[in-house]
């Protein structure tokens, strides 16, 4: 049980070097269960007691992040600042009346979409009525990006990233114009998720005024993906941890859908996933402002606008 104990503490460990090697990042997703394996195994190891209780103590704290909570009505919190529908619509969805239904009744002032598949497209044109600017980022069919607005958008400035990865508008709500970002990353590792942010980040970073961005990053919260997005922006995460998604083979809920916003105001919660294996997101972000201002150089485009 030593040998357990050691090999699962050098896994909890490895999970903080995202920064080092992308497989951190894999490592950092499943921290939370595997700090509670290594508590166990501490525990029920041959390590003097005065190891054994210290280090399992230490590994129920670090679960305190992890403490997010799920479920709550869309209205809620929806007075005082810009409100923002996030979520990966799944490109195989077999429902989405109801879908519908809800976002119709919530009316966010944004909505920012993954997994935007030929399919879903109906999803966006049953939308355009109460959504009329819409920008759209194709990719090989099943996937794709988008961002609908209910405001006026800055004329020229709804463009797709170079490479797959994200869809961006400016619009104004009132307050200012404001950048809102779709943004739809791979896993960490094995996959190459740290070479598809490296050719983001550019791009990201000049983005003139404030910006808003809601996505699938497949990265949680405290990964270095995350930090290096935040870093870009000029944001932070919006709200605590929440759980968005389950993987098939592995029960425990997992967050890796985000909103980031600057200094992180405001709130998110999570809904149901109507259609979907992830929840989707509901933010309020206070107090957006910002000068009005096109994307600096005219990026290629992967699509057009909606």
């Amino acid at each position: 049980m030593k040998l357990v104990s050691a090999v699962l503490g050098l896994l909890v460990l490895a999970g903080f070097c995202g920064a080092l090697h992308p497989a951190g990042d894999t490592l950092a997703v499943f921290r939370a269960p595997l700090l509670v394996l290594f508590a166990l195994a501490v525990i029920w190891s041959a390590w003097p007691r005065r190891l054994r209780w210290p280090l399992a103590g230490l590994a129920i704290l670090g679960l305190l992040p992890h403490a997010g909570v799920v479920g709550a009505d869309a209205g809620t919190g929806a007075a005082g600042g810009v409100t923002l529908y996030q979520q990966n619509l799944l490109w195989k969805r077999s429902e989405s009346a109801e879908w519908l239904a809800a976002v119709r009744a919530a009316r966010p002032d944004f909505l920012t979409l993954q997994e935007v598949s030929a399919p879903n497209l109906a999803l966006l044109e049953a939308l355009r009525p109460l959504y009329p600017y819409q920008q759209f980022c194709p990719l090989r069919g099943k996937l794709g990006e988008a961002v609908l607005s209910r405001h006026p958008i800055v004329p020229g400035s709804g463009f797709c990233s170079k490479r797959d990865g994200f869809a961006a508008l400016q619009a104004d709500p009132g307050s200012g114009p404001v950048w809102v970002v779709s943004m739809h990353l791979n896993w960490p590792w094995p996959s190459l998720q740290w070479t598809q942010v490296e050719a983001l980040l550019p791009e990201l970073e000049r983005l003139q005024g404030p910006v808003i961005l809601g996505g699938d990053l497949n990265a949680v919260a405290w990964s270095h993906s995350v930090a290096q997005l935040q870093a870009a922006t000029r944001t932070r995460r919006v709200g605590g941890y929440v759980s968005t998604f389950t993987l098939p083979w592995f029960p425990m809920p997992i967050g890796i859908d985000h909103v980031l916003a600057p200094e992180g105001r405001g709130h998110v919660t999570a809904l149901e996933p109507l259609g979907s294996d992830h929840r989707g997101l509901w933010a309020v972000v206070p107090g957006v402002a910002g000068e009005a201002g096109t994307y600096p150089a005219a990026p290629i485009s992967r699509g057009s606008k909606g």
